[in-house]
């Protein structure tokens, strides 16, 4: 009897099997089964509930995403990139709170999981990865921040795991680089990608402009202080995808000072002629969201690239250009709305905000002076308010992120946040003078160029922890690290398929 039941389930087995996953339910009993979970649905939508139908959408779509994100790594990771992007329209546009900042994380580390399944990319990590000079200065950041959470001026250790989980996301984040970018070809790609990404949300800003904001935009803007912070010298400003236009401001200048010398020093007159069209889209991004911390990154950005390349010809030619362009914009007759904030940049004059800013910047000095380690993680500004309410530094608004840190962390800390960008421009500056492949140099000087323009506007902004901008400039320290690996190889590199 026992044999028989068996043998009977194993026919069973066998047939489910064959239906399920040899014929992909493209059989008679595949067809009924989805027929029935179809009708099944049908009348629950419309008899118990209508939610049930984005529910169900939810779940489904989220388990083939979890099955692509575990299947192909590549995909993950550039969707990744892709989602941190769009998070903040995605809380615009849906009337309920959702945790999308959270859904990045997780995202990150399933990309992590589907990479330690693939034998052949874990293969890359290797005793390099654990000793290089970026990677043990944020072994030294990542201990000060454990020694911050025994920091007794902060009242709230919930805060600091806040915090410190998303610097621990963005490690893991550039771990996968370190398995991803692993050939030129791929590297040259994610730059690339890098930069048509920015270009369509450039075009979004663009679409702002010239058609307006949409009603979810224009319902998030509100007409109070929302309405009065945006619409400053007759410009409203643009902020794209982004959460305020500082950052979509930041993100387009710092890729199209990356487009300009990839323009200026490029050969390849295709490849010149798109990166033309994401450099215009960047820069009418750039300008419609009224950053003039944007303006002064592109300036830096200019002055960092001649001085760098001083020993090349061509390097007048480009300061020439550039200086040529400055006076037109300085002093053409004709100027609009988009073009004087720009030149109020050189204009010397501060706004009202600027000077309550640098008044209570003056404030705290004695309290920062009498904490070498801060006041502790997340008590300033709108972190301090939600984590460690009554605080001192509860209501500094900090704006740089530089001040952000100092507040927090003490002079140590922003000491060693500054001897960890040392660390990062040093070790691509290594690379951009012992290689020579020019096409490597290229993009070494770049990516310097871009990775320099972040850090000055950190002085002014929160620059670098806004999402994308935190995965490029963690994407690009691992690209210093390994491109200079594929010196050797002076072929063209080619566009490769994910």
């Amino acid at each position: 009897m026992s044999n028989e039941l068996h043998i009977k389930r194993f026919s069973i087995r066998r047939s489910l099997r064959y239906h399920f996953l040899h014929k992909k339910l493209n059989t008679f009993l595949g067809y009924f089964f989805l027929t029935l979970i179809g009708t099944g649905l049908a009348y629950a939508i419309a008899a118990i509930d209508w939610r049930i139908a984005p529910l169900v959408l939810a779940l489904v779509g989220g388990f083939l995403l979890f099955i692509a994100l575990m299947k192909w790594p590549y995909f993950g990771f550039y969707f990744l990139i892709s989602f941190s992007s769009c998070v903040v329209v995605i809380d615009r546009i849906v009337n309920f709170p959702l945790a999308m900042w959270t859904l990045v994380e997780v995202f990150t580390y399933f990309g992590l999981l589907s990479i330690l399944l693939k034998y052949n990319l874990k293969t890359n990590i290797n005793l390099r990865f654990y000793t290089n000079p970026i990677t043990v200065a944020m072994y030294i950041l990542f201990f000060y921040y454990i020694i911050e959470l025994f920091n007794t001026e902060m009242y709230s250790r919930v805060g600091w795991l806040s915090f410190f989980k998303k610097q621990f996301s963005f490690f893991v984040f550039y771990y996968m680089c370190y398995c991803l970018l692993d050939s030129k070809a791929r590297i040259i790609f994610f730059v690339r990608f890098m930069i048509g990404l920015s270009a369509v949300l450039a075009l979004y800003a663009c679409k702002q402009q010239w058609f307006g904001y949409a009603g979810f935009e224009l319902r998030y803007i509100g007409t109070g202080e929302g309405y009065r912070l945006l619409f400053q010298g007759g410009l409203l400003r643009k902020f794209s995808v982004f959460s305020d236009p500082a950052a979509s401001g930041i993100c387009f200048a710092g890729i199209s000072m990356l487009c300009i010398i990839l323009i200026f020093r490029g050969h390849n007159k295709k490849e010149r002629g798109w990166l033309t069209f994401a450099l215009l889209a960047n820069l009418l991004g750039y300008s419609y969201s009224g950053t003039r911390t944007a303006t002064l990154m592109i300036v830096a950005g200019i002055l960092l690239y001649c001085v760098s390349a001083i020993f090349e010809r061509r390097t007048v030619n480009f300061l020439l250009c550039a200086l040529g362009l400055f006076l037109l914009l300085m002093f053409f007759p004709y100027q609009n709305v988009v073009t004087n904030r720009i030149r109020s940049t050189f204009s010397g004059t501060n706004d009202a905000s600027a000077s309550i800013r640098d008044y209570d910047r003056h404030e705290v000095q004695p309290y920062i002076q009498a904490h070498p380690m801060g006041g502790g993680i997340f008590t300033v500004g709108m972190e301090g308010m939600k984590y460690n309410q009554g605080h001192y530094l509860e209501f500094l608004q900090a704006d740089s992120g530089y001040m952000k840190t100092l507040g927090e962390q003490g002079p140590i800390g922003l000491a060693l946040l500054l001897f960890f960008y040392f660390v990062v421009m040093r070790v691509g500056y290594r690379s951009f003078y012992r290689v020579k492949d020019p096409e490597i140099r290229t993009y070494y000087i770049g990516l310097l160029v871009m990775m320099f323009t972040l850090m000055v506007a950190q002085y002014s902004q929160m620059a670098i922890t806004q999402y994308p901008i935190v995965l490029y400039f963690y994407a690009t320290m691992v690209i210093f690290i390994k491109l200079a690996d594929f010196d050797k190889s002076v072929q063209p590199a080619k566009t490769i398929q994910i």
